[in-house]
């Protein structure tokens, strides 16, 4: 399950970023009218892979969790942080896409 939640996080990642530089370019972006687009878009557009550090963080949560097994930190605090870092990931593109539409 938790390389399940990883791999759905990283699909998530990477269909949002390609879905906001497809939103951008089809807006006419381009290096000289940067101006003229939301700056969160464009500065997503730019450092889109700080969400790939998402899966790779919450993969090693999620592993610390696994081997504790501790009342707090279980199996299933591992599964709803996954499940929040897809949403988070999702409304995180989304909004980006909001703005350019």
């Amino acid at each position: 399950m938790i390389l399940t939640i990883a791999f759905t996080q990283f699909v998530f990642a990477s269909l949002g970023m390609l879905a906001l530089r497809v939103l951008l370019k089809a807006g006419g972006y381009a290096a000289n009218v940067e101006d003229m687009f939301p700056r969160f878009p464009v500065w997503l557009s730019h450092n889109g892979f700080l969400l790939f550090l998402v899966p790779l963080l919450w993969s090693a949560f999620a592993s610390l969790c696994v081997h504790k097994d501790s009342g707090l930190l279980g199996e299933s605090t591992a599964r709803v942080t996954g499940v929040a870092g897809i949403v988070g990931i999702f409304a995180v593109c989304f909004y980006a896409a909001w703005l350019l539409i």
